[in-house]
């Protein structure tokens, strides 16, 4: 594509930039140029237009924003394009619009040529309201910058979807001080604002607990609850949380598995505490849930709610441009309506994770080798790229050591980046927070080391065919002459064990243990499978 200001002599062929109204018909933006239009145009007075020289490999717009809205849309989701740049996404069903701030916010940066803007995340919305609109200036794109686009995005799940609303039983736990009529009084009016702003998602109340606001009875009456059929179970606190030493806190943190989100920044109402225990959510409301301004707040109650699974980096503060909420498309809208469904598994197929661990110090290469140059980019970003490439999604990349120039060099990669703060403590940790974070969907997850630049998106794919869609325990190592290498595809059910080929593999007591549900993958070629260790394996790599 070439952009310029033409000669209207010379302009025949030339795609405009934006419609132009002429003579009382209005010519619109991406019109090829006729010699009738040239003629019209120079009879206005009108000597120079700006427009665009479409080449063999150049798309009109209208295919650029389909290619790109379609990369977009996920599960219930439809899309339009219309011939003012813009591509509206709608609701196919009655749900909640899930998507993230923070990846629409990076698509926005590095998507040069569009822009994504979309309602609030986690908004109930009905069927036919637009959630989502994509929007490109130029009324010609290139076929690599569109390619470019649809690369980024491959390394995650669909960004934009809407959930059905199912039903969820609750339960309510009130800590009591006083255990006065004030008190009481002061809990209804909670209760009543929390039925009246979530009671049309599906949240069934239908237990009530109570215990004295001290750490012990109310990690007891957590317990208590859990045994219960549960899947949210709200606390109503007596008293505002001050610090991460209060009661409720510490009572979480006695029985929770994790606290995702310790506070929120809203003035007045900071102390909402959200964790979960074996996949059920607990959500401590602020103290002065009843009256403050809570509009942050319910976001992130909702998030909590809908989310199959809650991860401490998916609470960030927000950042995102709204449009207005209600938007419903026109008739002549309607009728270009696409699904935005994900595309199926074929049979025999499953979705896989991947999780490539580039959290270590590099003690052996001494230096650190995932940053140092490899053609142009740091080493550790070839295996990130075989994952995007590869039919594993969603993609994780844990972060430790200098983990921000790593997460400067993902800048530009839609890919869910994970910091271990406990990198120190050895690559298991790693594992853990990459392993926990894959969704329920997955079938298996991916372990690869960061230190295999040689490694392939075809050879990643010929471990994710081999796992199959059949439901029982595996593990698949790869393997070079029958020794065990990496890197490794644990089935689901074998999560817990989940660990990457040492040089004592064989020896491992993990690997003997899952012995008779292991199948070797044989590599030809043993440097596909190099991981750098020494200085020298480094030196080899740059000299090619």
């Amino acid at each position: 594509m070439q952009y310029q200001e033409y000669d209207l002599n010379h302009a025949q062929g030339i795609r405009i930039a934006d419609e132009i109204r002429l003579n009382g018909r209005t010519l619109p933006k991406g019109h090829e140029l006729t010699a009738a239009d040239v003629e019209d145009l120079k009879f206005i007075g009108i000597r120079r237009i700006f427009g665009a020289k479409m080449d063999k490999n150049d798309l009109a717009f209208q295919t650029a924003l389909g290619i790109v809205a379609a990369k977009l849309c996920g599960d219930n989701t439809e899309y339009c394009i219309n011939d003012d740049g813009t591509a509206k996404i709608i609701a196919a069903v009655d749900g909640i619009f899930e998507c993230s701030d923070d990846r629409v916010a990076k698509f926005n940066r590095m998507a040069e040529y569009f822009i994504l803007n979309t309602i609030k995340v986690y908004h109930p919305v009905k069927k036919g309201e637009v959630v989502a609109e994509l929007y490109t200036n130029y009324p010609v794109l290139g076929q690599p910058q569109v390619d470019e686009v649809v690369y980024r995005l491959s390394g995650n799940t669909d960004m934009l979807k809407v959930s059905g609303v199912r039903s969820r039983q609750i339960g309510l736990l009130y800590t009591k001080i006083y255990q006065n009529k004030a008190e009481e009084k002061h809990f209804t009016k909670v209760v009543k604002k929390l039925i009246k702003e979530f009671g049309g998602q599906g949240l069934e109340f239908v237990r009530e607990y109570s215990a004295r606001h001290e750490i012990e009875e109310v990690a007891d009456t957590l317990e208590q609850a859990f045994c219960d059929d549960n899947e949210i179970l709200f606390i109503v606190p007596a008293q505002k949380t001050i610090c991460a030493q209060d009661v409720i806190p510490s009572a979480l943190r006695s029985i929770a598995d994790e606290i995702v989100s310790h506070e929120v920044p809203n003035v007045g109402a900071s102390d909402l505490l959200i964790a979960h225990k074996r996949g059920r959510k607990i959500i401590s409301l602020p103290y002065n849930y009843d009256e403050a301004d809570t509009t942050l707040i319910h976001r992130y109650i909702l998030q909590a709610v809908i989310s199959e699974k809650l991860l401490g980096f998916d609470f960030s503060h927000p950042q995102n441009v709204f449009i207005p909420e209600g938007g419903e498309l026109s008739e002549q809208e309607r009728e270009k309506l696409i699904s935005g469904s994900a595309e199926p598994l074929k049979a025999g197929e499953s979705r896989v994770a991947a999780v490539v661990l580039a959290a270590g110090q590099s003690k052996r290469a001494g230096q650190n080798k995932l940053m140092a140059e490899l053609n142009g980019e740091p080493l550790f970003m070839k295996a990130v790229h075989a994952a995007i490439k590869s039919k594993a999604s969603p993609v994780f990349v844990i972060t430790g050591y200098r983990h921000e120039e790593m997460e400067e060099a993902l800048e530009d990669l839609d890919v869910n980046i994970i910091y271990n703060p406990d990198y120190v403590s050895g690559i298991k940790t790693s594992i853990r927070l990459g392993v926990k974070s894959v969704p329920g969907f997955c079938r298996g997850v991916l372990l690869i080391p960061a230190d295999m630049p040689n490694i392939t998106d075809s050879y990643l794919n010929k471990m994710i065919k081999a796992l199959g869609a059949e439901e029982k325990p595996q593990v698949l190592f790869s393997s070079v002459k029958g020794i065990k290498k990496n890197p490794v595809l644990w089935s689901k059910e074998l999560y817990d064990r989940a660990d990457i080929a040492p040089e004592d593999a064989d020896l491992r007591t993990v690997f003997m243990d899952v012995a008779d549900f292991s199948k070797n993958i044989e590599v030809k070629n043993p440097k596909d499978l190099l991981d750098v260790t020494f200085p020298n394996d480094i030196a080899e790599l740059q000299k090619k």
